[in-house]
């Protein structure tokens, strides 16, 4: 009775299991480059609320057509005699490596130095460099798990959180790939002329966590 009963439930997931392989089979031959297809449009808000902090301006940061970043803005909060100063790009196709990041397309450039990396518990992973008068923290915000800054963290997050049915689902639709690979990538830094690096260290965590909070529940639809 009970092999009777099992036989048909058998048949039954190995036609939908051998249905599935025929699916995706035939995607690949008929639309096999459906996954480089571009990201949905993003801008920045001109206001993102942070807390303790007092937002004083904001503007679009100037990005080139052929970036990886499709979308940038900078924001300036003030409190009490500090000044921080956030810069926020979104960045599709990326591998999620913060310090390669940071020396293509910000005042980095010529910065020699390397990332001092630092978890945060419920955030995630962060950098931290202090560059002549500044300290920075800078992270990739990820669209599914906690924040990261190397390639090798950011892939691990690829590999185990996009594997999902609405993921497979949009891949399947021809909407891009199982992995999404865009980052909401953040670069924070205050000056270090009225405080010092332990402390400056202190008000750049204390930052992130709130901007971190308000932003990865806010990352753009794929």
């Amino acid at each position: 009775m009970t092999i009777t009963y099992w036989k048909p439930v058998r048949i039954s997931l190995l036609a939908i299991t051998f249905g599935a392989v025929l699916l995706v089979a035939g995607k690949l031959v008929l639309y096999p480059s459906t996954g480089n297809l571009a990201a949905t449009s993003f801008e920045f808000p001109e206001s993102v609320p942070l807390a303790d902090w007092q937002l004083q301006r904001s503007a679009p940061l100037k990005i080139i057509d052929t970036s990886e970043v499709k979308a940038a803005r900078k924001y300036e909060y003030q409190k009490n005699s500090i000044t921080l100063e956030i810069e926020m790009r979104y960045v599709v196709n990326t591998n999620g490596d913060v310090e390669s990041m940071m020396k293509g397309h910000t005042i980095l450039k010529s910065s020699t130095g390397k990332l001092a990396l630092a978890s945060t518990q419920g955030v995630g992973l962060h950098g931290i460099l202090q560059k002549q008068n500044r300290l920075y923290l800078s992270s990739c915000i990820n669209p599914r798990g906690s924040a990261t800054v190397t390639t090798e963290q950011f892939r691990y997050n690829r590999n185990t959180l996009d594997w999902q049915p609405n993921r497979i689902l949009f891949w399947l639709l021809g909407r891009g790939n199982i992995q999404d690979k865009r980052c909401l990538w953040t670069q924070m830094s205050v000056p270090l002329d009225k405080t010092t690096p332990e402390d400056a260290n202190k008000i750049l965590q204390n930052a992130w966590v709130s901007w971190y909070g308000w932003w990865q529940p806010q990352f753009p639809e794929p």
